[in-house]
């Protein structure tokens, strides 16, 4: 690609948020076998080819990197004139305060540019290449605009679109030569901005999921201008117009917002979202630049407009899902099924904590929805590149972004630590020593960064950022952070978890030699462990104390305790016990690592509680799993999607022990339920686990990939290893 060039719109004007065009026509001799293309824009590109949209992209980048995106648009050209169209969405540049402040997950400069690489091969054996040039014509864009607001923190691009103006086109004027990964692309070993790599991931997938009548018609409107999806979605709607005047198109989640939310069907309730502004003069065609996340559209029309036709086409990450899971019943397959959408829904070119609002990658969301992605697939991709997306925005003091890629930084301390529990849960599954070499120095430079805030007394004290752990209720007004009072700086919850991370972290350095400093950090992990021990232990309550006078406690400090070994036994199962009545609780954000604790501690069948408010989602009309149980901001934030585990690695019992060594446990819970069957992603493929409970016997049937070294445990306590690809196994109950 390195022989294309950046071309722009002769007189753009630097950081400024607007829509251009581009286009070029050419011909060809025939329809091509082949077309491979490569693109990139400056900041974000929606191509079209003859008049029919193909892609979208790059892939999200970061400012230490720029990608081209690489597809084969072969299918979409044919024998003769074909028109290639690209839309440019140019972006303020993220320190210019006047400028519209959307899309903080996507980097920009304040430039406009794109590029763009075509090779078509013929049957005959021929080839064509064509390159972004000044043979292009460009334009802005006619239509759009996007006006500088961000209500309630919807930080999608709101859009206004003009049926009046016609395209002002003009020849492209080049900006540079393309520079991308070559032998030595930097000349004298001097950067350029425009140094691009291959996309890191797949392309997103599309696929139409307009609802549609008994008669294969897209759905309409109903007669107060309402139009509900199957399910909530994310991708490009698309609206056909005819008439004269104005529409406004709302987009929700559900009906309701925040607390009033019940029913998410509820139509006595009102709609909160962002809002397209479409001016109609004749037939208009309106899709969006941006991506839309709804469940509820509303459209207002001013002036004589109907809406003729209506699709919509759902994107996201093209992940794989077993089919033909059965949970033992019909609640349990319905959560399994809105869990695994609501997953799907936040994996977009990275994972993001809502489609709907920031829709951005968080270190706390992100470790958790790779957990639930490894459950289903082998694809650990979109993981590997958020590993090291979070490694790029590391500070040379070693503290990382809280969230990342994105314009604005925050810095949320503790979200480091999992970091370190990405790269422990990614050897887990999938034994790569390499992944680990790659990130031993910004796991230490992350250690390093709270070995500085380590106090006097031993524990870390609180920091100049924002010591977030939960939502827990009774931290709602310190904004997620642990209640530890008065004039106290010292933060238990923290140091606990700094425990687990340094634990963890001598795991992964000693795998690759490292062994001294995998015994200092276990060193400083065990004086930690001591200071907790010594100074948060309250025998009278039988926990660990949030605080040093011993005046607060929370579930998370116990959970942490647990995690990270400070509790073990009988003692690990009695802090957790107690903590079962307290106040400030683990949240749906935390229900993964609480079910890690209570099952560490014997004590399992405590998940029911929560376990219980996700089962009941589905009679709320909710098709995602939202926010919280209670008041959701958002319908769908993939860090409660935590069935996706549990049915997988605890139902069905198959967990990866040691990629590294390819051994699996295969040890089903068969408590409350009397069959299941489904496949969970493992070493070398798939495990299928089929189990049923008739006449007090217990028979499962396991068919895993060969070689495979299974440790089977029955419900009766019995234990066999095998490395059969197929087997049936029974026992009494």
């Amino acid at each position: 690609m390195h022989t294309s060039k950046w071309i722009t719109c002769p007189g753009f004007r630097y950081s400024e948020t607007k829509l251009y065009w581009f286009r070029r026509t050419l011909t060809l001799p025939a329809a091509p076998e082949k077309a491979v293309l490569q693109i990139s824009a400056e900041t974000r590109y929606k191509l079209f080819v003859n008049g029919e949209r193909v892609c979208f992209g790059p892939c999200r980048t970061s400012a230490e990197e720029k990608y081209y995106d690489t597809i084969d648009i072969a299918p979409w050209l044919r024998e003769g004139e074909n028109e290639i169209f690209c839309a440019v969405l140019q972006l303020s540049e993220p320190s210019d305060m006047t400028g519209s402040r959307v899309l903080f997950a996507i980097r920009r400069t304040g430039n406009l540019a794109l590029a763009a690489k075509l090779t078509c091969r013929f049957a005959d054996g021929t080839e064509s290449v064509l390159i972004t040039d000044e043979n292009w014509d460009v334009c802005p864009s006619p239509a759009s605009t996007f006006p500088l607001r961000r209500p309630d923190m919807i930080v999608c691009t709101l859009e206004e679109t003009f049926a009046d103006g016609a395209p002002d086109w003009q020849k492209a004027a080049v900006l540079a030569r393309v520079d991308c990964a070559r032998e030595k692309p930097f000349l004298y070993g001097i950067t350029n901005d425009l140094f691009l790599t291959p996309r890191p991931i797949p392309m997103l997938y599309q696929a139409d999921v307009t609802p549609r009548d008994a008669d294969g018609k897209p759905v309409l409107p109903d007669a107060g201008g309402i139009l509900i999806m199957d399910e909530l979605t994310f991708g490009f709607p698309r609206f056909v117009f005819t008439g004269k005047g104005s529409v406004t198109i709302r987009y929700a989640e559900s009906f309701g917002d925040g607390g009033e939310k019940g029913d998410r069907l509820d139509r006595s309730l009102g709609i909160t979202g962002c809002t397209d502004v479409v001016s109609v003069d004749g037939e208009t065609v309106f899709e969006p630049f941006w991506f839309r996340t709804c469940r509820i559209i509303r459209i207002e029309a001013q002036g004589d407009v109907t809406l003729t036709d209506f699709s919509f086409t759902e994107t996201g990450y093209p992940l794989d899902v077993p089919a033909d899971c059965d949970f033992g019943s019909d609640t349990d397959n319905t959560l399994w099924k809105i869990s695994v959408a609501t997953l799907k829904r936040c994996m977009i070119e990275s994972y993001e904590d809502c489609p709907f609002y920031e829709q951005l990658q968080y270190d706390m969301d992100t470790s958790m929805q790779m957990i639930f992605n490894y459950q289903l697939t082998n694809d650990d991709r979109l993981a590997r590149k958020a590993i090291h997306d979070f490694r790029l925005s590391q500070r040379a003091d070693g503290l990382m972004n809280s969230r990342y890629p994105s314009t604005e930084i925050q810095y949320i301390p503790t979200f480091c630590f999992y970091y370190i529990f990405m790269l422990s849960e990614h050897y887990k599954r999938f034994g790569d020593k390499t992944l680990i070499r790659e990130n031993l120095r910004a796991m230490d430079g992350v250690l390093e960064w709270f070995d500085g805030y380590v106090d006097t007394c031993g524990l870390l004290r609180n920091t100049m950022y924002w010591d977030f752990v939960d939502w827990s209720a009774p931290w709602m007004a310190t904004r997620g952070e642990p209640w530890i009072g008065g004039e106290s700086k010292i933060v238990t919850i923290h140091s606990a978890m700094y425990v687990f991370a340094l634990r963890e972290a001598a795991k992964l350095v000693s795998l690759c030699g490292r062994n001294g400093t995998a015994a200092e950090y276990r060193t400083r992990a065990d004086r930690l462990a001591e200071a907790i021990e010594k100074l948060a232990w309250r025998e009278e309550s039988g926990m660990y104390a949030d605080d040093l006078a011993g005046n607060y406690y929370s579930q998370h400090m116990q959970v942490w305790c647990v995690l990270s070994g400070i509790a073990q036994g009988e003692k690990a199962r009695r802090i957790m016990e107690n903590a079962l009545p307290l106040e400030a609780k683990c949240t749906q954000a935390y229900a993964y690592l609480y079910f890690r604790a209570l099952e560490a501690a014997g004590l399992y069948a405590h998940t029911a509680e929560m376990m219980d408010k996700l089962r009941a989602l589905p009679a709320l009309n909710c098709t995602t799993i939202p926010e919280t149980p209670d008041a959701p901001r958002s319908d769908c934030h993939a860090w409660g999607a935590v069935a996706i585990y549990e049915f997988a690695a605890v139902v069905l019992g198959v967990r990866t022990l040691s990629a590294a060594d390819k051994k699996v446990r295969i040890q089903p819970d068969i408590t409350g339920r009397d069959h299941a069957k489904g496949s969970v992603a493992a070493v070398g493929g798939y495990i299928t686990v089929d189990w049923k409970i008739e006449d007090g016997w217990f028979r499962m049937q396991v068919i895993a990939p060969r070689g495979l070294n299974q440790e089977i445990v029955l419900p009766n306590g019995a234990v066999m290893h095998t490395d059969l690809d197929r087997a049936v196994y029974t026992c009494r109950l």
